[in-house]
């Protein structure tokens, strides 16, 4: 994979216009050039023309008549170079957004296990910054580009009319800029030099911005007095942010203090060069006032190039570093092209010598594990936390890759499976799973507007216990969830929502379903109620069901007991209750809690 350097950047950027078919662009630019660029210069004629007429050299109708011409085109220019720009400015605007759709193209693409990894994440934070504003990174590119091309055709002309009185001067004038330029540079090496520093202290401080913010803490917030341990959080990040900041400024003031001397050792010396002229009588005093505006205004259009040439520099540095993150090919999930797979027959899970420890961690939590469940088999994973119930849901779900070892299905290494082919085989409720802020319907079928698609969503909502709530809202199944994006969006309570993630992997009718402490929000009737809809729904599938509470292992053919060691127990309700083990302590301290006076503190 070759380097994006800086010019590799910059053309690939060019080309992506061609290649999203906005070839205007090129035609673009050069009028934004010459049309833009002509403005400044014009203006530096008219104090010229007004001290000629004032001292006798031009008659007042010529003045009026030149002004009146000047004015027009200036006019003219101004109004075709602001239409320009505003196509222009779309155009960028829907470049970006391009990207944007490519990074979630590629969110999808990217192994979940790196998505998980805090320094992953930093990645992420430097290599997505290009996208985040229209005034920086690969946008603001684009912009640099048309700014520096008009100030080119600004400098070109100025360079000519000082070049007409001593060509010296030009020289000194570009002389300076180029050495401001330099120095520019150097501030743009050290932000760069910064920005992983920056991007790591940004997403702690806005973590813990988010989280004084967010509605969703105020009960525990207010519960167990954390708003002080939150802001002092908050504050520490905070400062760890501003002294990086501030340490960029402080660089970026030393250079811009150079740059202002450098600006007056150029005008003492030009206008040194026009006073003397006018007294050795080689000038008039009209020139005067045309040749000190040419240089204020040259200056003006000096600095900024240079301004504009730094930034392009800075931006596409940021922009290098979003294209060196998506040529990365060892972030993107490996996946193989084996497609045959049968949805409608209940595959054999194999685990074989698996060994799996989480990225730049030492400890492991599966050593030389060996397991299997048999097609149509119901599972119950139980057991203490930490145990790595979830880890083998994430395993067997290809959302993590085993350290060493392999997982079968039907025989054949997941690795050899087409991932999306991969996925379809599963009907899973995570246990930190998420709803959308879409309908309730589209929760649960997503973007399939078929009428039958329809019905059979209202059937699974049905199957969960959550129809007649549903039906009872205004909007029924097209009622807007949360309120993020509609004011009138409903929350729903927590088992409320569970029944919602059910309906949506039954709804998935994968050939696999899991469910990750699916019911931890529900009472004891209404977790019932969901098992024994499963067990008639999960007929000729296999399926696994990890929780805390034992209630699940009745509906289940085999039950695996896990401790912090790896799995210490399987087989059936009654053989475990037999083995008066870890199962059997956990099953009988439980049933105490539901017996009438039983004190869940004794000892079974």
């Amino acid at each position: 994979m070759k380097k994006n350097t800086f010019f590799r950047t910059l053309g690939r950027q060019i080309q992506l216009i061609k290649s999203s078919k906005m070839c205007s662009i090129y035609l673009y630019w050069p009028l934004i050039a010459v049309f833009g660029g002509c403005i400044p210069v014009i203006g530096v004629f008219y104090s010229k023309l007004i001290i000629e007429c004032i001292s006798g050299a031009k008659p007042q109708k010529d003045l009026i008549l030149l002004i009146g011409i000047l004015t027009g085109v200036s006019i003219l220019a101004y109004f075709i170079s602001y239409i320009l720009k505003a196509f222009t400015d779309t155009n960028y605007w829907c470049l970006r957004e391009k990207e944007f759709h490519r990074v979630i193209k590629l969110y999808d693409e990217v192994d979940y296990e790196k998505i998980e990894n805090p320094h992953f994440q930093d990645e992420v934070n430097v290599g997505f910054e290009a996208l985040q504003s229209d005034g920086w990174g690969f946008q603001s590119v684009y912009k640099n580009l048309e700014n520096i091309f008009v100030n080119l055709i600004s400098i070109i002309l100025f360079s000519i009319i000082l070049a007409r009185f001593n060509v010296w001067i030009a020289l000194l004038c570009l002389g300076t800029t180029l050495v401001t330029a330099l120095a520019n540079q150097g501030v743009a090496k050290y932000i760069n030099k910064r920005k992983k520093d920056q991007a790591h202290a940004s997403r702690q401080k806005w973590y813990f911005k988010q989280t004084c913010s967010d509605f969703s803490y105020g009960k525990d917030i207010r519960v167990f007095s954390l708003k002080n341990f939150l802001m002092e959080k908050y504050k520490t990040k905070s400062l760890n942010y501003v002294k990086i900041y501030a340490a960029i400024e402080d660089k970026r003031f030393l250079y811009s203090l150079f740059g202002l001397l450098m600006l007056l050792l150029e005008d003492s010396l030009s206008y040194y060069f026009i006073i003397k002229a006018y007294f050795d009588k080689a000038i008039s005093l009209a020139d005067v006032s045309l040749y000190i505006t040419t240089i204020v205004a040259f200056t003006t259009v000096l600095r900024a190039f240079t301004s504009s040439v730094t930034t392009l520099i800075s931006n596409v540095k940021v922009t290098e570093s979003y294209f060196d993150f998506l040529d990365k090919q060892n972030i993107y999930r490996t996946t193989g092209e084996r497609k045959d797979i049968k949805l409608d027959e209940a595959p054999r899970i194999e685990f074989r010598n698996v060994w799996f420890k989480y990225p730049d961690t030492e400890k492991w939590i599966l050593q030389d594990f060996n397991f299997t469940i048999a097609p149509g088999e119901k599972l119950a994973i139980v057991g203490e936390n930490g145990a790595g119930k979830t880890t083998i849901i994430k395993l067997i779900c290809g959302l993590f890759k085993p350290t060493k070892g392999e997982i079968l299905i039907n025989g054949i290494s997941q690795e050899e499976y087409d991932k999306e082919s991969y996925y379809r085989m599963f009907s899973t409720v995570f246990q930190d799973f998420d709803i959308f802020a879409c309908s309730i319907m589209e929760n649960v079928v997503g973007i399939d507007y078929r009428e039958e698609a329809y019905q059979y969503g209202k059937e699974c909502l049905k199957r969960v216990g959550l129809k007649e709530y549903i039906e009872g809202l205004p909007l029924g199944y097209d009622t807007p969830m949360l309120k993020v994006i509609d004011e009138n969006g409903v929350d729903l309570s927590g088992g409320q929502r569970q029944k919602l993630a059910i309906a949506r992997a039954l709804y998935k009718n994968g050939n696999v379903v899991i469910l990750d402490e699916p019911t931890s929000a529900l009472d004891a009737l209404a977790e019932a109620e969901i098992y024994q809809s499963f067990d008639d729904l999960v007929a000729n599938k296999t399926a696994i069901y990890i929780s805390h509470r034992l209630s699940s292992t009745k509906f289940c053919d085999k039950i695996a007991f896990f401790d912090s060691t790896g799995l210490k127990e399987y087989g059936t309700h009654d053989e475990l209750l037999k083995a008066k083990q870890g199962y059997y302590h956990m099953f009988t301290v439980q049933g105490k809690y539901y017996q009438e006076g039983g004190n869940p503190n004794e000892k079974a």
